[in-house]
């Protein structure tokens, strides 16, 4: 059983130079190889970043907010947070993504954008948007936070570290002991991300409570996708997914990754195959491929 992650070390992150030997030294302990590595600059990362994390930026930067279907679950989850219908708020004028909020709000930066979208609090409405009302204003704002984030990817000092990282051990595993949860705060304490967020202070690093220093993929169906992002195709070529659902197919390489990455923005997908190894995703997504096919 050969899987491979992909991962990065984040912008704010690249200054630790005892952050990245305390990475190096679990991946040694563990058995994980890190079979390439490259740095991006925040110009290269310009092409890259709002691709990487898809569908929050879509929603950032959503250009018809009344073409946003919430469907069911989301409408019932506004009215519930917030009193009042969205197909209302929506058409009242009042929803505003993240680059007219910093323009109606009074021309403010990213960063204050930030701020005041931390202080008013948000609801995860549908997966990756997440909805802020801001009081004063009687506006509500998607994906506040996203803008700020998307500059510190691109400024000009900006750059991270990308790996790919082979290992044999489950994915799970690696996932929740090894790597740890997304929210540091809930993360194992002997985890990467927990320990990182635990001894922030010796290791000189200024970390919020959301903040997990590196990113890591969560199953092999997001890192062939992220690789195709990030990589160049000689190098996502070869990802083991790829390999075996095309071996498994019978489906050339390329056509097989195109119809993979198609389903990158589908959030049920990447719940479906999250923690899952190789061997069964691939199984799973060409299961799901010649049905598709036949349909």
């Amino acid at each position: 059983m050969k899987n491979q992650a992909f991962a990065f070390i984040k912008p704010h992150a690249m200054n630790s130079q005892a952050t990245a030997t305390h990475i190096e030294d679990v991946f040694e302990d563990e058995n994980i190889r890190v079979s390439f590595s490259e740095r991006k600059t925040g110009n290269e990362l310009k092409k890259i970043i709002d691709r990487h994390f898809a569908r929050i930026s879509d929603f950032a930067f959503v250009k018809s907010i009344s073409s946003l279907d919430l469907g069911l679950e989301g409408n019932e989850l506004f009215l519930d947070a917030f009193g009042e219908s969205w197909d209302d708020a929506a058409a009242s004028g009042r929803v505003l993504n993240s680059s007219d909020a910093m323009k109606k709000l009074g021309n403010i930066s990213p960063k204050m954008l930030c701020t005041e979208w931390a202080r008013y609090g948000a609801v995860e409405i549908v997966p990756d948007c997440y909805v802020s009302h801001f009081d004063e204003y009687d506006r509500y704002v998607l994906n506040g936070f996203y803008p700020i984030r998307r500059e510190s990817y691109t400024g000009d000092n900006a750059e991270v570290l990308v790996m790919l990282l082979d290992f044999e051990i489950d994915w799970m595993d690696f996932n929740e002991n090894i790597v740890g949860n997304d929210n540091p705060v809930s993360a194992h304490e002997d985890s990467i991300r927990g320990y990182l967020y635990n001894h922030a202070a010796v290791l000189e690093m200024l970390i919020d409570s959301i903040d997990n220093i590196i990113h890591i993929s969560s199953s092999p169906f997001e890192a062939l996708c992220e690789k195709m992002i990030w990589l160049e195709k000689k190098l996502w070529l070869q990802d083991p997914l790829l390999t075996s659902a095309s071996q498994l197919s019978g489906v050339k390489p390329d056509k097989i990754a195109s119809w993979i990455f198609s389903h990158f923005k589908d959030p049920h997908m990447r719940n479906v195959l999250t923690g899952k190894n190789t061997d069964h995703v691939a199984r799973i997504l060409i299961d799901k491929f010649n049905k598709t096919s036949m349909s």
